[in-house]
């Protein structure tokens, strides 16, 4: 890695770290900034569809630079004597915005299907954690009404999500698709409580989807991987759902919201099926007898580690 590129690293790491440990909302949305001007360069590095990624960066750019103009002129209504209603509604869909959360979740398939693998997962994951601390800050000032409002637009993000991602074929897109949905559940994380617990079983499961996704003698081990983002019981992702239901629940959320979250979840496992098995299934012979005794591993690890906590709690 050169030298530019490690100081933009820098910058992409530094921003969310501003943005957890900040308590003022201007020195919040300043780590949003960095952490977004650190990405953009770091989205070109080490990636041979140059055109491709020069149009899925320009779109991300666009919008990103979108969510901020709303995020800061919201702020300055919502932190100052002008609040009200739709002030409060613009400051959280101006965050939507920046996550791909519905109804502002139209630019991540897109984005994401022209982006290098590593660059996708900073997408994903790092770029997720300043726009959440900010959610996070926002979520005592909102009232019961535009608490249930984002909790509904949290469900409705893991239901629209799961559609789309039926209608995909590129593993990149579904993965952005796959994206939206985890989004949602990470909203509802951020109103019980549970958001870290759960964002951080899914960048352990999303990493090991891009550990071996460009391993040609490892399509096992990613049709794994892909599975357990689906959040099936033997898997890792499984403790992450389980948690946000579980305090959902404590705290008397209406059922049929939470509802939205399960039947999204429902529909997202047919397109995580039919991606972990087209994996699996086009593994060649050589390849399956290498990386079969390295499968049975993950499936164990995940078993064992799953039965381990349940017992401990």
């Amino acid at each position: 890695m050169s030298s530019a590129n490690l100081l933009f690293f820098s910058l992409l790491l530094v921003g969310p770290f501003i943005s957890v440990s900040s308590s003022n909302w201007i020195i919040c949305w300043s780590g949003v900034e960095l952490s977004f001007l650190g990405l953009i360069p770091l989205l070109f590095m080490n990636n041979k569809y140059v055109s491709l990624t020069k149009e899925s960066s320009m779109k991300y750019f666009c919008i990103q630079a979108l969510g901020s103009g709303l995020l800061f002129y919201s702020g300055l209504m919502v932190f100052s004597d002008l609040s009200s209603e739709f002030n409060l509604l613009l400051f959280v869909l101006s965050i939507f915005l920046k996550l791909g959360v519905f109804p502002m979740h139209f630019w991540v398939p897109s984005v994401c299907a022209g982006l290098d693998y590593m660059s996708l997962y900073f997408v994903l994951t790092f770029q997720k954690i300043a726009p959440f601390a900010f959610l996070n800050l926002i979520i005592s000032e909102l009232n019961e009404e535009m608490i249930m409002v984002t909790m509904v637009l949290g469900g409705l993000t893991s239901l629209v999500g799961a559609i789309m991602g039926n209608n995909q074929t590129d593993i990149r897109s579904m993965l952005g698709c796959s994206s939206i949905v985890h989004s949602g559940w990470l909203v509802l994380g951020c109103l019980t409580g549970y958001f870290w617990g759960y964002f951080f079983i899914y960048c352990a499961s999303l990493m090991i989807v891009f550990l071996f996704i460009n391993k040609p003698e490892s399509l096992s081990e990613v049709g794994v991987g892909i599975l357990s983002l689906s959040g099936l019981p033997p898997f890792f992702m499984f403790l992450g759902k389980w948690g946000v239901l579980k305090t959902s629940l404590e705290l008397y959320f209406p059922f049929w919201s939470i509802s939205l979250f399960m039947v999204g979840a429902i529909i997202s496992l047919v397109f995580y099926l039919k991606f972990s098995y087209s994996f699996l299934l086009n593994s060649w012979a050589s390849s399956w007898e290498k990386s079969n005794n390295t499968t049975t591993m993950f499936f164990l690890m995940f078993n064992l580690f799953v039965l381990f906590i349940f017992f401990c709690v």
